[in-house]
């Protein structure tokens, strides 16, 4: 008997619920946000409290900036679901929101002046990128044990 599931009959063990649970907190703020973002644009980064010049970065970001944010979010959002429902697609699901989180950095953090525009947060995308690989390591895990259908 594996460690890491001490009965797969019995479904998800704690930690699953944990991990997924968080990572689905995590993923409704991000969608609420990126909902928010897409809609009201500037005057939610205002009511947000951004500066000018952060509003102003932004609402400039290059769609296949946009794309990847949007793989991110929503990639994240149904990859816990996914884990929480024991659907073998989580995993993939997870790997999506990994690519675009990595498609983000790479303008944010390294094409732009990201670093600048998100202050004190900078760090976020890629403790994030870490977390999101995690998970797909975790829920490739759980396939290979066959608790993920």
């Amino acid at each position: 008997m594996d460690g890491f599931v001490k009965n797969k009959e019995l479904g998800l063990p704690w930690h699953a619920f944990l991990l997924g649970g968080v990572f689905l907190l995590y993923s409704l703020a991000a969608g609420f946000d990126y909902i928010m973002s897409v809609s009201q644009g500037e005057t939610y980064y205002k009511a947000s409290g951004m500066t000018e010049s952060q509003i102003n970065y932004f609402l400039t970001v290059p769609i296949w900036a946009v794309i990847g944010w949007s793989l991110s979010v929503w990639g994240g959002l149904l990859g816990s679901v996914g884990l929480l429902l024991r659907y073998g697609l989580a995993g993939n699901l997870f790997l999506v929101s990994l690519v675009g989180t990595l498609i983000y950095i790479l303008y944010v953090l390294v094409l732009s002046e990201g670093r600048e525009a998100m202050g004190q947060l900078w760090f976020m995308p890629i403790v994030m990128a870490l977390f999101t690989a995690v998970m797909c390591l975790y829920c490739l895990r759980f396939k290979q044990l066959g608790v993920l259908g």
